[in-house]
């Protein structure tokens, strides 16, 4: 008979279960990705793609916390008289604009058929 006491750990059994999970999901995804695809080419191009759409997500999500970093250092700038620190704050918030930006002006640029 087999030891069931580690179902009495309610931690243990939820990192079981979440670690089941995560293992039937990518026996999905790679079921799908070569059922779906018609020649190996395509899987390397659905690879690229979610590389590709991860590292814009993570760039537009950095974009976002530099910009509103530069917000607030503009709004305590605003507070005292030293014009080096208005002019940091505006070249973050320039850059956190930017780097939101960064995604759909890779797709503007890039010449996709």
């Amino acid at each position: 008979m087999t030891d069931l006491g580690w179902l009495k750990n309610p931690k243990l059994k939820k990192g079981v279960v979440g670690s089941y999970m995560v293992s039937l999901m990518f026996a999905i995804r790679l079921v799908t990705a070569s059922a779906s695809a018609a020649s190996g080419a395509e899987v390397i191009q659905q690879g690229f793609d979610g590389l590709l759409s991860i590292v814009t997500a993570l760039i537009s999500s950095i974009g976002t916390i530099i910009l509103l970093w530069g917000l607030f250092e503009w709004g305590l700038s605003l507070q005292g008289q030293d014009g080096f620190t208005q002019s940091t704050a505006f070249k973050r918030i320039g850059g956190g604009i930017v780097m939101i930006l960064a995604p759909q002006l890779l797709n503007i640029f890039l010449i996709q058929p």
